[in-house]
């Protein structure tokens, strides 16, 4: 019987999921944000969260093999960039021999700085184990190499993880050297 009314007003299991598709698919440009809400050539990069939320993020206090870090982007005028959830940074540290010589330009005495977006569905990265040196999406599993650009080590994301490139600041705070070296988020490979 209350199959009968789902089926008498329209709404049906197949319904309400296309419509939430159909709406998220619509709300994606949305959730971007403006250009200028991502991390530009010159903002420093602060702690994004915990007990030293705020903090400069220093050399010292990114050990090799130490933990994933979030970061927060803060401009000259001391904004940070935090309109675009496409912003979010993470920061890991790996020996410096271990990085590929093509992408060693992007890192800073090992630390490496990349999009905290799984560029699958977008959900955001919080896995990291330091043995085998990759990052993992704990949505659908995906895994990227950060020492190798950001390279898919297993899907199903098809698209690498842009890298932020950096620059070492005053004290051995970091810095960003420029802007994503792709487009953050979901998108073809």
């Amino acid at each position: 019987m209350a199959g009968g009314v789902r089926r008498a007003q329209g709404v049906d299991r197949r319904s309400v999921v296309m419509g939430a598709v159909a709406c998220c698919a619509a709300g994606g440009a949305a959730w971007a944000g403006p250009e200028d809400a991502l991390p530009q050539k010159g903002d420093r990069l602060v702690i994004g969260d915990g007990a030293k939320a705020g903090e400069p993020v220093t050399l010292d206090g990114l050990p090799v093999g130490g933990n994933l870090v979030e970061a927060v982007a803060v401009d000259p005028q001391g904004v940070k960039r935090e309109g675009s959830r496409f912003a979010k940074i993470i920061l890991v540290r790996v020996a410096p021999d271990q990085i590929s010589e093509d992408q060693r330009a992007h890192a800073v005495e090992g630390v490496l700085a990349l999009s905290a977006i799984c560029t699958h569905q977008g959900c955001t990265i919080s896995g990291w184990n330091h043995d085998s040196r990759r990052l993992s999406c704990f949505c659908h599993h995906s895994e990227f190499l950060p020492a190798e650009g950001g390279r898919v080590a297993k899907g199903p994301a098809r698209k690498r993880l842009p890298l932020l490139p950096l620059a070492k600041g005053e004290g051995g705070t970091l810095m960003v050297a420029g802007g994503f070296t792709a487009k953050p988020g979901p998108g073809p490979a």
